[in-house]
């Protein structure tokens, strides 16, 4: 039969299936949902700054640069990261019998390094001293110039991430060397050996834990350097105020992104083990067929219909905080009516 014939046998949901289990694919998927946000919020931004509540202060924003330009190498990186290995290594070594734990963990290591360069060049380039005594409305944290939304994608991001990692582990079983990396699935009323495919056990979710609480770890000092800096001056506070935000969200991106990665990479794993259900054993010319059971294949199926998903959510982000820490256009004007916040030494 010719390639042509066969792959319109498969037919278009067959086809869409095979393409979503690639995971290079969520990258073009996300590529291509990516403008179309990046357009409404360059729209949503336009009025804001037609409505006044926007300004703009060239030698302020050129102040920010060095942070922008880093989260914003640090987004690409993690995308880098991500395609590299899961297409690379297996062309350059022999993995066979080998518990490739990098394949998750690296998302987030490569999310933990990226927003640890932005808090070095945070907290490395201080704002300097206010030229005006000043008083705080409200005293800040390192959640002040964080969107909710942000924080709430970023928490759900790390909660479910440990979770599937804690779960997993408790589920899988150890191998003659010791390592967790099978699930024992037991066929009842059947006189054989248990199936034990591979699995998100320990041995793959131990890595991607460390790195995850590395990651939590510089997330929350970035966010709290970018936080507690003072304000240059007092009539650029509204200005600062705005790249302060950016700078915030681009982190909260990145973290989410990173461990929504793993998260993505850990649920298609999960999903394999769930698709077994039967196993057919040849004995001479007969065959036996018996049904294997796990309480929690349809949990693991949902898992790895929803992985593609969740790996266009975090790259999209990523793309997001790759392309929107640009400098403010040079046609944004300080907002001449606007009144600037002040805050005193001790609030700083």
């Amino acid at each position: 039969m010719p390639p042509y014939e066969s792959l319109s046998s498969i037919g278009f949901v067959g086809l869409l299936s095979i393409a979503f289990s690639i995971q290079t694919f969520s990258l073009v998927v996300a590529a291509l949902v990516t403008p179309v946000i990046l357009i409404v919020a360059r729209i949503r931004e336009d009025r804001q700054v037609e409505r006044g509540s926007v300004g703009s202060a060239p030698a302020v924003e050129a102040w920010y640069r060095a942070e922008r330009v880093t989260l914003s190498v640090a987004a690409g990186a993690v995308i880098v990261a991500f395609v590299f290995v899961y297409h690379v290594p297996g062309y350059l070594f022999d993995l066979v019998n080998i518990v490739e734990w990098w394949k998750y963990a690296t998302p987030v290591f490569a999310a933990a390094v990226g927003v640890a360069a932005a808090f070095v060049v945070i907290a490395s380039k201080r704002s300097g001293r206010t030229e005006q005594p000043v008083l705080a409305p409200t005293r800040r944290t390192w959640a002040s110039f964080s969107g909710k939304m942000g924080l709430i994608g970023l928490s759900v991001s790390a909660v479910a991430l440990v979770g599937t990692t804690i779960a997993a582990g408790s589920a899988s079983s150890a191998d003659a060397a010791g390592r967790f990396i099978y699930l024992d699935l037991i066929a009842p009323n059947a006189s054989m050996p248990t199936v034990r495919p591979w699995f998100y056990g320990w041995d793959f979710g131990v890595p991607v834990l460390i790195c995850t609480v590395a990651l939590v770890a510089v997330t929350w000092l970035a966010l709290s350097a970018n936080a507690y800096r003072p304000y240059r001056r007092a009539d650029t506070v509204n200005v600062e105020r705005l790249a302060r935000t950016r700078t915030a969200t681009a982190i909260a991106r990145i973290a989410a992104g990173g461990m929504l990665l793993a998260l993505g990479g850990a649920w298609r794993f999960i999903a394999e083990a769930g698709k077994i259900s039967r196993v057919v054993i040849e004995d001479g010319a007969q065959e036996q067929t018996f049904d294997t059971t796990w309480r929690y294949a349809e949990f693991a199926l949902a898992a790895g219909w929803l992985a593609p998903a969740v790996e266009i959510t975090a790259l999209s982000v990523l793309l997001l905080a790759v392309s929107d820490l640009r400098i403010a256009r040079s046609r944004h004007h300080a907002t001449p009516n606007a009144d600037p916040v002040v805050e005193t030494a001790a609030a700083r």
